[in-house]
């Protein structure tokens, strides 16, 4: 039988079921691990069946079998390290990359093993059982295209609910389509304008000059309607990644919430500078450019990054791109992060407000998740990798 004819979706019903025999296992997950399973309907059926199961009966399956599934679905996973640092108190946990990690959430959930989390909850919580959680976590969607923009006379226009022409100021018209705001034309009194993104939002603006941005959430870009004088200058809070288009004798100048500036030609560069982290960081792609901090300052090369602390611009050589540009790539890219760093970006994009009932627990993260999941699913992945927690509308309450 060839390597595509196997009889997938009976092999997964039989494992599911405990029923399975050990060659027809090793042939189930061969088969998962040599070929693209997503959007595969016949295995999404039967996970859909076991999650609907699940929530019915969570903790129907034996403690053998929930064991049983766990251990090999933790092949998707690298296996956890320890690492050095004496400020972590535990062991790396990595997230799920393979393109598989969508069934292994459901079939976590059929299994009630989602890192323990059926018996901690049944001991701990005696009002929310696992399903009541991922039943108030479903409710919660991912972030989508969102945003404000804000003119020079206050007025704000929601994005997300107004297409097409949005508004016109003698020759200079601004289009809104599909998460892109654009300028079209030219105006003889530029005006500023703001663009913002609330928790839970991202969006895209070609400016005046053709320049593209794009916001990450909870961030903020202002820009005047037309550049005139020497200078194209902008100033940014939060996260944007630029893409600046070339003029020659007409920097591009970056106001980084008055902390900071960066001038540039004409480059690819990312802006980091949320209030509630440490650090300002810039890293640069592509081109030049040139970074001014207090009486600091500091020239990056493309694969260079910029953190800006304090009074000082300490540059770092070979930065982790991926994990920089993960949030444009539509996912989160965690490498040896702490739990704290992974749910900030969590709250920022499912507008949640993060709770610890005691200190902070010393898990550090490598890998994936997509920003397409909703809530529930995150917080699946969470709690399998050890995650204790509790929901209350829109707060996530971590629980020793």
């Amino acid at each position: 039988m060839g390597p595509n004819k196997i009889p997938a979706a009976a092999l997964l019903q039989k494992y599911l079921d405990g029923t399975i025999s050990e060659p027809e296992s090793e042939v189930l997950f061969a088969f998962i691990r040599e070929n693209s399973v997503e959007g595969d309907t016949s295995l999404e059926e039967v996970l859909q069946k076991a999650y609907q199961q699940a929530f019915a009966a969570p903790a129907e399956l034996s403690i053998e079998a929930r064991k049983r599934i766990l251990d090999k679905l933790m092949i998707t996973t690298s296996a956890p390290e320890t690492i050095s640092d004496p400020e972590v108190s535990r062991t790396v946990v990595h997230t799920l990359r393979h393109r598989w990690w969508r069934y292994v959430a459901a079939a976590v959930i059929a299994a009630g093993i989602a890192g323990g989390a059926i018996t901690w909850f049944n001991q701990h919580r005696e009002k929310d059982s696992l399903a009541t959680l991922m039943e108030k976590a479903e409710k919660i969607g991912p972030g989508t295209e969102r945003a404000i923009l804000k003119l020079g006379n206050g007025q704000r226009l929601p994005l997300d609910s107004a297409n097409g022409n949005i508004m016109q100021s003698g020759n200079l018209i601004v289009n809104n389509y599909g998460g892109k705001l654009d300028y079209e034309g030219k105006t003889d009194v530029p005006e500023y304008h703001t663009l913002i993104t609330p928790r839970g939002g991202q969006y895209k603006v070609q400016l005046p000059d053709g320049t593209d941005v794009w916001l990450n959430a909870e961030s903020a870009i202002v820009y005047p309607t037309a550049f005139t004088g020497d200078q194209r200058k902008v100033k940014v809070t939060g996260e944007a990644y630029f893409e600046v288009a070339r003029q020659a004798g007409k920097p591009f100048v970056v106001d980084v919430d008055g902390k900071a500036v960066v001038e540039v030609l004409g480059t690819h560069f990312n802006i980091s500078a949320y209030a509630d982290e440490k650090q300002i960081q810039t890293t640069l792609l592509e081109g030049s450019v040139r970074i001014l901090h207090h009486r600091e300052m500091a020239v990056l090369r493309p694969g260079q990054q910029a953190q800006l602390a304090n009074l000082e611009i300490n540059v770092i050589n070979n930065p982790d791109l991926e994990t920089v540009m993960a949030w444009r790539n539509g996912v989160f890219h965690f490498n040896n992060a702490r739990l704290d760093e992974v749910l900030r970006q969590l709250a920022r994009w499912y507008d949640l407000d993060i709770v610890y009932e005691k200190e902070i627990p010393g898990i550090v993260f490598k890998g994936d998740l997509k920003k397409d999941l909703n809530l529930s699913q995150a917080l699946i992945i969470l709690s399998q990798l050890g995650v204790h927690f509790n929901i209350e509308g829109k707060k996530l309450i971590v629980v020793p």
